[in-house]
């Protein structure tokens, strides 16, 4: 039995959700449930949802035991016991929390005895396993934000890291893992990237749903119940509001612009403004019967391009490129080629956004009781970067839709069933504005300026369709409460993703670009012609079936839930089978996937309070919970898109290292040459088809999947303690451990060793770029983990969490091509890629938080809340740099074979121990010079004579500080509030113009040994160092600047 709570604390647990709980446990479910005891067999339990009178009841078996399930979250809820000869119970006030079960103890007494009443344990409200966070309506109103994000909620677990903090699409990582590699839920609908591009992981540009909408959320870590699958990083779900008897709603404003964002190194922030607005509203439709949430917020943006040359001022500037260097381009982008580049600096780019929900709550009668959402989102986001002409930018504007109706079933005491169907309509179309001229990039110093349209969205469209049903029961044998259920999805993939359909041109200088001397060219030609784009697209289906039983079982003080789950993802249909690939490598490249995971689980809850912590009476409850099993993660769908999206079959992607007038072009007698004027796209084809088959190694590369590949899985783990004191101290501690069961590799195909360079690294080989998907089982993570909290009668609490955590990945998967996400991974040999830290681990976080709340003026609140963030910075690699895109092995002239294809600038770089190191040769006595007192002054100095490891470095470290204020006004109506807001951002830059920076390195990435390839004993030819290469301050959102933001409500 559970040591008894004091009263007060004891009606804090029931009655408030504190801004940071503690970890949740069970279902991807948008409901709860409530399991108790009573001490008279046959009682009558009734249930009651205050605010919309529904009721459920239950008899409590032989052992006095009763389990209700499906309950709506929140409250108050309100439990009556009865039974014949005993006094009628009653206990009100009971606050259900999303995905953990309420566990309760009724005594009952005689009727010819003094009533005694319910009790209840000091965990009344949760049975919790794995590892996580939930936080309430009211939690969540008083978290400072400004973009409103999911990110700056779930970033309270201290697992949690927030990449790219404060800008509009911030990414949510988990125990370092990717965060394609989350799943995210609304209302038990995913609402997760359907195709696997976005870097936040959600299928919209910035936040999937308006936090107004939303009741409560959670992020689950390692949640052991079978019924959940899709993550081998964060379960993040959230439930959104819904109607009751009462009519409530809110109507709410904001508007910021440049005066409310602070200046960086003396510069003011670009003119822009933003607005947001919207309104919710609920209520019944029928009383007691059917209840209505509707609610819809608009966003508008101007997102100023805080980009410019080196000498502009502006805050994100070039390192060598200047303001004349920038004219020159725009005047050669027009006068040679005939095209405007747009502007580089100093101009606004439009965002918009738009979100509506509407839900219905129907109680149709005793036994049945179904919930039907709609929810629709489009935005408008623009995409820009360092060095990037206007033309080079990116806008996306994604459309979403997602219907759902649920049906709840309680067809006696203890059978109980689930049924869902909802469906998922996607539509992504970005655009650049410099549409089908190529992007020509041209090396100025240690910059690259990009102009003309971006190389991956001149023929780029998504289109995805999911329809999906699930059934799942739930039966009550007393101590066993056993689920079982079975799941269907099947999902329609469109997908014309043509890359470098306009071209590619890199120039080594503003004189080769105005002369049209590229030293590469890359471009991906449709076989039909160049308006034939259809056949290249990839057009299938996916097809996963999921079943799972699970068992908890009731042991007295321990509880455990144990279960399997199996998952099958299937595609029915094979790629185009590609002649070439299949004479190339022996096999064929139409590999299907079908892929299933077997997955046991089990997980435990211990109460510990009399057992081991009887003698403290200082402990009034502790727990001890844990649990270990196979999670399937979710699987971006353009994994699966790349084999048949680059099968080859259709489309041939060629590559030219220097123009040659010698070279074939694809036209039928045409040859390549120089970039003409006035004809930037010389290398199309024709737009119908007057192709002809170049000879090798152009011809029709393809990327493919191992016949034997597996779903990505991995063993997780955890075990924790919690303990409460008498005086209201909650305290945990918990360690996490994961490992890589099956995780993504790539492989080139073709690719062989041909000797070796100097300082030991092989010589490679490749062919025409075969690229296959296949399986490691290297990486995993484990963190450490503790957090305290309490609450004070007088309105003032605080929190703290602490986290070490250590990740590590084989791929870092930023890429959502094959090709690129084996190019763009660190390396020293080949594809000898050991697990390494991974590029989105924080190993280092705190996160604490105050909170005070009194009613100064009547009864209208006052609330005071800060949270400070400290952090340690992002890995990143040291690498050569070599022009061009060549590998350090080189090239054979302009024929496009070069040796490895990943690129240089992704080579770790070797460090040399000295001026007189064998494996190297100094340009000159100054390159020497400088680049052994950069390596002697540095971090690279403990690896000389060797290389310097992927992710071997560590960013500077980061401290936040934000705070919100927010003011009830009375309004002349009862009941009827307007309530003000203040949010403060990064305080302490207000406070210290040098605090509060975010430093990054690009793609985790800095190339500071410039190399000009090897000679003929394979020595790197060094001509310099750039200490600071890809290092920048990440401001593109006022990320490293205090912020202000301030709106109003009208709530009632």
């Amino acid at each position: 039995m559970r040591k008894k709570m004091p009263r007060k604390l004891y009606a804090f647990v029931l009655s408030a959700l504190f801004i940071f709980s503690t970890s949740t446990f069970a279902e991807v479910e948008t409901t709860s449930s409530i399991r108790g005891e009573v001490n008279v067999s046959g009682a009558e339990v009734t249930v009651t949802h205050v605010p919309t009178g529904t009721t459920k009841t239950r008899t409590a078996n032989e052992d006095g035991l009763f389990f209700v399930s499906d309950l709506l979250i929140g409250g108050p809820y309100e439990i009556n016991a009865s039974a014949s000869g005993y006094q009628s119970q009653s206990q009100s006030g009971l606050y259900l929390v999303l995905n953990k079960t309420a566990a309760i103890e009724i005594t009952m007494v005689s009727n010819n005895m003094e009533e005694i009443g319910v009790t209840a344990s000091a965990t009344s409200g949760t049975i919790r396993m794995g590892g996580g966070i939930s936080l309430g309506e009211d939690a969540i109103a008083g978290v400072p934000t400004i973009n409103r994000s999911i990110a700056d909620f779930a970033k309270f677990d201290p697992r949690v890291s927030i990449n790219s903090e404060s800008s509009k699409n911030s990414s949510i990582t988990v125990m370092g893992a990717h965060e394609r590699f989350n799943d995210f839920s609304v209302d038990g609908v995913s609402f997760n990237d359907p195709f696997g591009l976005n870097d936040n992981g959600f299928g919209s540009m910035r936040n999937p749903i308006s936090m107004e909408f939303v009741d409560q959320i959670s992020v689950d870590i390692t949640p052991y119940d079978v019924s959940r699958g899709n993550t081998t990083g964060g379960s993040i779900a959230t439930v959104t509001k819904s109607g009751s008897n009462d009519f409530h709603g809110s109507v709410f404003f904001i508007e910021r612009d440049e005066d409310d964002v602070g200046e960086l190194f003396d510069q003011e922030f670009a003119e822009f403004s933003e607005e947001t607005k919207g309104f919710t509203f609920s209520g019944p439709i029928i009383e007691d019967k059917l209840f209505f949430f509707v609610g819809y917020e608009e966003f508008e943006s101007g997102l100023p391009a805080l980009y410019g040359a080196a000498d502009s001022g502006m805050p994100n500037s070039a390192e060598d490129a200047t303001e004349a260097d920038i004219a020159e381009i725009a005047r050669i982008s027009q006068d040679r080629y005939g095209f405007d580049p747009g502007q580089f600096s100093g101009f606004t780019a439009p965002e918009t956004g738009e979100k509506t929900i509407i839900k219905l709550n129907a109680n149709i009668n005793d036994v049945h009781r179904a919930v039907f959402l709609y929810q629709s989102d489009e935005d408008s986001l623009p995409s820009g970067g360092y060095n990037r002409f206007s033309s080079n930018w990116v806008y996306y504007a994604p459309e979403i839709e997602r219907n759902s109706i649920t049906l709840y079933s309680d067809w006696n005491d203890r059978l109980s069933t689930k049924v869902r169907y909802s469906t998922y309509e996607y539509l992504s179309d970005p655009y650049s504005p410099g549409l089908t001229i190529p992007e020509m990039s041209i090396d100025v110093g240690g910059d690259t300026i990009r102009v003309g349209g971006e190389r991956f969205r001149a023929a780029n469209k998504i289109e995805t369709s999911s329809d999906y049903i699930s059934f799942k029961a739930t039966y009550d044998l007393g101590n066993h409460v056993v689920t079982a259920g079975i799941d269907y999805e099947d999902t329609s993939l469109y997908n014309l993703f043509i890359s470098r359909y306009n071209g590619e041109v890199r120039f080594d200088s503003i004189a080769d670009y105005e002369a049209g001397e590229y030293s590469y060219l890359r471009a991906h030609v449709p076989q039909g012609g160049i308006l034939d784009v259809d056949p290249v697209a990839a057009n299938f289906n996916l097809e996963k079936t999921t079943l799972y039983i699970g068992d908890k079982i009731y042991l007295g003080d321990l509880t455990l839930n144990v279960g399997v789950r199996y998952d099958q993802v299937e595609t029915p249909d094979a790629p185009r089978e590609n002649p070439k690939f299949v004479t190339r490598n022996g096999f064929s490249n139409a590999q299907r996937f079908d892929m299933s995971v077997v997955q046991p689980r089990i997980g435990f809850n211990y109460d510990a309070s009399e057992s081991l912590f009887g003698n403290i009476d200082r402990v009034v409850s502790a727990e001890i919970r844990g649990g270990y099993g196979l999670f399937m993660g979710r699987i971006p769908n353009v994994w699966y898109g790349n084999a048949y999206s680059r099968s080859g079959g259709a489309s041939d992607y060629w590559r030219i290292y220097g123009w040659d007038d010698s070279l074939p072009s694809f036209r039928c007698g045409g040859t390549v040459g120089k970039m003409p004027a006035g004809d930037p796209t010389f290398f199309w084809v024709g737009p119908t088809s007057d192709y002809c088959i170049p000879s090798s190694p152009y011809y029709n590369d393809a990327q493919t999947t191992d016949p034997d590949f597996e779903a990505p899985s991995s063993w997780r783990g955890n075990i924790a303690l919690d303990i409460t004191t008498e005086n209201g101290y909650q305290l945990t501690v918990e360690y996490n451990k994961d490992s890589t069961n099956e995780g993504v590799f790539y492989r080139e195909l073709g690719m062989e060793l041909e000797g070796y360079l100097a300082d030991g690294r092989g010589r490679y080989s490749h062919g025409p770029g075969d690229y296959l998907l296949t399986n490691t089982d290297e990486g995993g993570a484990e963190a450490w983990s503790a957090s305290i909290r309490k609450s004070y009668d007088n309105g003032f609490s605080y929190f703290a969490s602490w986290a070490s955590v250590d990740a590590k990945d084989v791929y870092a998967l930023t890429s959502s091509q094959a090709e690129s996400s084996y190019g763009y991974t660190q390396r020293w040999d080949g594809e000898n890629v050991p697990a390494a830290r991974s590029s989105f681990m924080t190993s280092r976080k705190i996160i604490a938080g105050v909170e005070y709340r009194n009613m100064f003026f009547g009864d209208n609140e006052t609330r005071i809340s800060a949270i400070y963030v400290r952090k340690s910075g992002e890995p990143y690699s040291i690498t050569f740099d070599e022009p061009s895109y060549r590998p350090v092995g080189g090239c054979e002239g302009s024929s496009g074979r070069c040796y490895s294809k990943f690129y240089a600038d992704y080579s770790l770089a070797y460090v040399p121990s000295g001026l007189d190191d064998p494996n190297v040769v100094f340009t000159d006595a100054a390159a020497g010079a400088a680049v052994m007192d950069h390596i002697n002054s540095g971090p690279l100095a403990q690896y000389k004579g060797t290389y310097a490891p992927r992710n071997g470095f560590t960013t500077p470290g980061y401290s936040r500080l934000d705070v919100r204020v927010t003011q009830e006004l009375p309004s002349p109506m009862d009941g009827h509030k307007f309530i003000f807001f203040l949010d403060l951002l990064n305080v302490l830059n207000m406070l210290d113009d040098d605090e509060g920076h975010v430093y990054e390195y690009n793609y985790n990435n800095s190339r500071q040994i410039l190399v000009n390839g090897t000679d003929d004993q394979g020595r790197f030819i060094i001509r310099g160092v750039d200490s600071d290469d890809s290092y920048f301050i990440r401001d593109n959102s006022g990320q490293s600047r205090w912020q202000i933001q301030m709106g109003l409500k009208y709530q009632f």
